[in-house]
């Protein structure tokens, strides 16, 4: 986790199963961030790509401040119906006393997930995606647009 600008950024990758309960673990750190923030819960929802995308509540507010400006589209019936559909399939994940959370069996569906499950941060989200997945995507998208990049930017 970092600080950029007053807004936590969620970085590292993590290793978890997720169980037969579909409960899953948070790493520490992100459980530290909860604490921090004098919250219990983190929102999950359908992510592109195939994966979920995990907020922390300062996140999600920050998502959806503005009068969800982040979710304007052009064309204004394809806003309707990307939002129907992300926020009707969002949900709101308490943290149990093993600081696992519940993955709803719909969110878990659209990502694929099995037992070997990837957390992953990034930077105003964290991602879940399914660990075979991730593997395939990498391979596809991941390293192409890393080759590519590389050719046009200095960090």
């Amino acid at each position: 986790m970092e600080k950029s600008g007053g807004v936590t950024l969620l970085i590292g990758r993590y290793e978890y199963a997720l169980d037969a309960k579909n409960r899953l673990g948070l790493p520490p750190k992100y459980r530290e961030l909860l604490k921090t923030e004098k919250e219990k819960s983190v929102f999950i929802a359908s992510g592109m790509e195939g994966c979920l995308y995990l907020y922390l509540p300062s996140q999600w507010r920050r998502l959806v401040e503005n009068g969800l400006q982040a979710f304007s589209l052009e064309d204004k019936e394809k806003e309707r119906a990307f939002k129907r559909r992300f926020f009707s399939g969002a949900a709101e994940a308490e943290l149990d006393g093993a600081g696992r959370i519940l993955v709803p069996q719909h969110l878990k569906t659209h990502a694929s997930l099995k037992t070997a499950v990837l957390i992953q941060g990034a930077g105003n989200r964290a991602e879940i995606w399914d660990v075979k997945r991730w593997q395939a995507y990498e391979r596809s998208q991941v390293a192409p647009a890393l080759r590519m990049a590389a050719k046009k930017i200095e960090l």
